[in-house]
């Protein structure tokens, strides 16, 4: 754990939130003393594979449908 003290959080805080947005829990110090703990929330990685992330690449391969093979497809015409 890394140590920062009151006054580096006040006046260099965007170090401080780049630590904490790469995972590391800080330490706050007041005086050399240690005053509090500072953990990140857990950070949630996104699925590589999502298959929701290439539904438009399944889309644009299909044909465009008239209204007859939609109402054909809906309705079981």
């Amino acid at each position: 754990m890394k140590n920062v003290s009151i006054q580096k959080m006040r006046f260099e805080f965007g170090e401080v939130r780049e630590a904490l947005e790469k995972g590391e829990e800080l330490v706050l110090t007041f005086r050399n003393r240690p005053l509090a703990r500072l953990l990140p929330f857990a950070v949630k990685k996104p699925i590589k594979d999502d298959p929701a992330l290439h539904f438009g690449d399944v889309a644009s391969s299909l044909d465009p449908m008239t209204n007859t093979d939609m109402d054909h497809s809906i309705y079981d015409l």
